[in-house]
């Protein structure tokens, strides 16, 4: 029986990092601000044995406000930041598509777009999850929603440090 293991989802846009993009979509560094005690948390995070699992929707790729590779880019970039306050995340996953986008390799509906499971399934498949003991921190309903369908607590998040939020949690 392999171990289980404890995972916490954090949504990305609005939990780890905020922009001033008038659109709301964030897919060049340049747009990419972390939120305050994001980093910490993450470490904090690390510190409790969590795995730490990024799980967050960009359709900005299917709406055409940026490519995928621009997404790739921006990814490395949060881990080299991380890399730097002498942690990490273990693994992001994304959804590029919207059933409304207008790149037409990315134009569908997808189970990997939450509130759908598709990322969590991909979890899954690399680590024995504790469900248990697993959670997502997200700031939409469509978090909340991903939680309910796949077993684990939900926490709301829209407060302004994200330390302070996971620390009341006394996860």
């Amino acid at each position: 029986m392999k171990k289980k293991i404890k995972i916490a989802f954090l949504d990305r846009d609005g939990v780890i990092n905020y922009s001033k993009v008038k659109n709301g979509y964030i897919g060049k560094i340049r747009d990419f601000k972390w939120i305050k005690g994001s980093k910490k948390t993450i470490k904090y995070l690390k510190s409790k044995n969590f795995k730490v699992v990024i799980v967050t929707n960009q359709s900005g790729v299917a709406r055409g406000y940026f490519s995928i590779n621009d997404v790739y880019k921006l990814h490395a970039f949060l881990q080299s930041e991380l890399k730097k306050y002498g942690t990490k995340v273990d693994k992001i996953f994304f959804c590029p598509f919207h059933k409304d986008g207008i790149i037409k390799k990315y134009k569908k509906n997808s189970n990997l777009r939450k509130p759908g499971v598709g990322m969590f399934l991909k979890a899954k498949k690399i680590w024995n999850i504790d469900k248990e003991n697993s959670f997502i921190i997200g700031d939409q309903k469509t978090d909340m929603q991903f939680a309910k369908k796949t077993g684990i607590k939900g926490y709301l998040f829209n407060k302004k440090n994200l330390y302070k939020f996971i620390i009341k949690l006394n996860l």
